[in-house]
């Protein structure tokens, strides 16, 4: 499957492709997202038709803004997207809440649509789903939500668990049912208004409908026998919008983009933090995005970004490995030169790319600079007990490892080290801010460890002193990194000392671009 955005009025809209030739619309469920296709069933449909898998609005990597369960906005955002893709007619597989979408669809753009395969439909009746579980402190309430994703695949209601409620079909491998969690996850109860929705208005759709056709237990061949679709022979250009795919050596690598694209300031690339990815840049990009031009990277196997392939057990590095990628990105994106931000592991990765590209980098904003080569007991026991096993389960056991070890980490240093050596005497997280924390990390399980592990390794001190442009450097009052500004500062040719506000407290992007854009600016 190639993944790309296209632009709506109200936001992007997350559409995964596969195949050419004659198109067939695939619609998800609620809960779910384009991820919950087999892929056995993608291949066989791909070799003769072209599949187009959209997250529906509320869902997945779609941005859109709305109501997810006002069904007239989802059948607009599809045809939209549609119309952007060259598609003048297609038919429609859709199971659950997509049938209802599917319908809607075909009544407010009824040339658009060419006959419905209904996988499986909406449930029937006047209950409605469970109130979500608010965030608890303990993580509980990912488990659930995990337990009814399960659920939804194996029961119609997937809150009635009964042998008259049993669905037809297998799980899917332990790794999509981790994606269609994180899908869900990143949208509240977006999937209960859909739902709902769907419930209320399939029997009237269904009446009302006319060209519906119930799969069966052969979905594949069931949709290989819908009617020939119509496709334009190329798809109008799409807008540009915050996010989109570069496509390098290594597979597709996410980005975000803010700010003006037209402005002669150099845009700011901005490099995440490890366990995690761009995701938790977007406030402060957002911000700094109000002065100039910005661009924020998942790294390869964070985010969305395609994981590295395997490489015969060669670890990657940051210098030999990740350097050379964002060399790669910003010739796909057409960017000559740019400051860089990057926290953390971005740090390093910041100052590889000022080593291995100069006259690609205009200055440097380092915020929490890794040296650790002088101790290399610490490095070793951080590679021996650190990165738990994400590894994906059918359920679910990686989350209560994931919430366990980021909770940790405000209050341990490293955060394992769970002795009175080990204390960080700073508050617990939040749970709301550990919510999105350990989503974040999950999105990147389970290669989160291998930049990671390349950033302890990071020869920091060896590397700083190749640096030949001006740098910003700091930390905020409570990283466990503050103790190494002074040597950063030391090691770096041209260095300016700062302070950065702390992540999640009140006002901190909006703190942290001004502190950003009044350096950038006096740099020139």
């Amino acid at each position: 499957m190639r993944s790309g955005y296209f632009t709506l009025p109200s936001g992007q809209l997350h559409v995964r492709q596969a195949g050419a030739g004659s198109p067939v619309l695939l619609l998800h469920d609620a809960p779910g997202s384009g991820a919950v296709w087999d892929a056995g069933l993608l291949a066989e449909v791909a070799r003769a038709r072209r599949v187009i898998a959209p997250d529906l609005i509320g869902f997945g990597g779609t941005t859109a803004t709305g109501d997810p369960g006002d069904l007239d906005a989802q059948a607009d955002a599809l045809a939209t997207a549609l119309a952007a893709l060259g598609v003048r007619r297609t038919p429609v597989a859709a199971e659950g809440a997509g049938a209802a979408v599917a319908a809607r669809l075909a009544r407010r753009h009824p040339g658009l649509v060419g006959g419905i395969l209904v996988l499986h439909a909406p449930y029937h009746g006047t209950e409605q789903p469970p109130d979500p579980s608010p965030i608890d402190g303990s993580g509980g309430h990912l488990l659930r939500l995990y337990d009814e994703i399960r659920d939804s695949l194996v029961f119609s209601p997937w809150w009635r668990p009964a042998a008259a409620n049993r669905r037809r079909r297998g799980l899917p491998p332990a790794a999509v049912l981790h994606e269609l969690f994180l899908d869900t996850a990143e949208h509240g109860d977006a999937h209960r208004r859909l739902a709902r929705s769907a419930a209320t208005a399939w029997p009237h759709l269904e009446a009302a409908a006319s060209g519906l056709v119930a799969a069966g237990d052969a979905w594949a061949a069931d949709i290989l026998a819908l009617p020939e679709g119509d496709a334009a022979r190329e798809p109008a250009d799409a807008e540009p919008g915050e996010r989109e795919y570069v496509r390098v050596s290594t597979g597709d690598v996410h980005v975000r983009r803010f700010g003006d694209r037209s402005s002669t300031r150099r845009p700011v690339l901005a490099l995440h933090a490890n366990p995690g990815s761009g995701s938790g840049l977007e406030p402060l990009a957002r911000a700094l995005g109000e002065s100039r031009p910005v661009i924020v990277w998942d790294t390869p196997g964070h985010g969305r970004s395609t994981p590295l392939p395997d490489d015969a057990g060669r670890a990657p590095t940051l210098a030999g490995t990740y350097a050379p990628l964002l060399v790669e990105v910003l010739d796909a994106l057409g960017v000559e030169r740019c400051d860089v931000y990057g926290t953390h592991t971005g740090a390093g990765l910041a100052v590889e790319l000022a080593i291995a590209a100069p006259d690609r980098v205009g200055a440097l904003v380092l915020d929490g600079v890794p040296l650790f080569d002088d101790r290399p007991d610490l490095v070793a026991s951080v590679l021996a007990n650190y990165f738990v096993d994400l590894t994906p389960d059918p359920h679910g056991s990686h989350l209560r490892r994931a919430w366990g070890a980021s909770a940790d980490m405000a209050l341990w240093w490293p955060w394992f080290e769970h002795t009175p050596a080990g204390i960080r005497d700073v508050d617990a997280y939040r749970p709301e801010f550990l919510h999105r924390v350990v989503l974040d990390m999950l999105r990147s399980a389970p290669h989160y460890h291998r930049c990671y592990r390349a950033a302890w390794r990071w020869p920091g001190s060896e590397r700083l002193p190749m640096v030949r442009r001006p740098a910003l450097v700091g930390t905020t009052p409570t990283d466990p990194l503050a103790a190494m500004t002074p040597a950063a500062l030391r090691l770096l040719d041209d260095a300016t000392e700062t302070g950065f506000a702390p992540l999640g407290a009140p006002g901190s992007p909006e703190a942290n671009a001004a502190t950003l854009a009044r350096y950038l600016d006096g740099i020139g």
